[in-house]
């Protein structure tokens, strides 16, 4: 149902189709290489780290 007689109405009601941009990933030998908690910038405590139990995962 269009509301106007505009064309750009159903360029509005069109899906966008923006994507917010990729981050890179960690440099390779880092220690946040591989870490899902990678922004583009190092943490300055390490949540992998502090995730871990200290009884070892019991």
């Amino acid at each position: 149902m269009n509301f106007t007689n505009s064309p750009y109405e159903t360029m509005m009601k069109r899906p966008s189709h923006i994507q917010p941009p990729a981050t890179p990933k960690a440099p390779k030998g880092s220690r946040c290489d591989g870490c899902p908690y990678w922004r583009g910038i190092a943490c300055m405590s390490c949540y992998r780290d502090l995730l871990k139990t200290p009884d070892g995962g019991r």
